[in-house]
């Protein structure tokens, strides 16, 4: 096999890793690297369909956690459904909007800190517009937040359990 396969597959997995704290799917970017090389490699590689099988599952199971947590969160605190789902825009348009701005303070965790304070944002403001009460818009947002930075936690876990065990397979081969 040629070794520009192989640097495609650690290219490949290395993007997904960087891109989850900006609340992409860096999970199946992950995955996608993996089932690429695999059929690149006919399953005759590192990579074999039992392999491809556990990772599609650990894909499935960490892309939706993230916001089956960020919505508990959400609930826990009094936020709605609707601010929660709006979490995910504002963290969206949080990176990309003032990302850039907070990079030339904080350097690369910049767009990370703008996601986060995007979302926090977003659902204070839909929830204040709703409750018209300051104090619980603050906790839904409060709640959110939690929620969030719990679910990309359990994202990048997934994330470096799945590289190393993809890892592990084509390096030991």
């Amino acid at each position: 096999m040629h070794p520009w396969v192989d640097l495609l597959l650690f290219l490949g997995m290395a993007a997904g890793l960087v891109i989850i704290p900006f609340g992409l799917p860096g999970i199946g970017v992950i995955f996608a690297s993996a089932l690429l090389y695999a059929l690149v490699t006919k399953f005759n590689s590192a990579i074999s369909l039992n392999l491809i099988l556990i990772l599609g599952v650990l894909t499935i199971l960490g892309e939706t956690a993230d916001n089956w947590l960020m919505a508990a969160g959400a609930k826990r605190f009094g936020a709605s459904t609707t601010a929660a789902w709006l979490s995910l825009l504002g963290g969206f348009l949080g990176a990309l909007l003032l990302g850039p701005l907070l990079a030339v303070v904080l350097s690369v965790v910049g767009p990370v800190v703008a996601a986060f304070l995007g979302a926090f944002v977003a659902v204070v403001i839909y929830e204040h517009r709703q409750k018209q009460n300051w104090q619980e818009a603050l906790r839904a947002g409060w709640g959110t937040l939690l929620g969030r930075v719990a679910g990309m936690v359990l994202k990048m876990m997934v994330g470096v359990g799945m590289v190393a065990a993809v890892a592990w397979a084509v390096l030991a081969q």
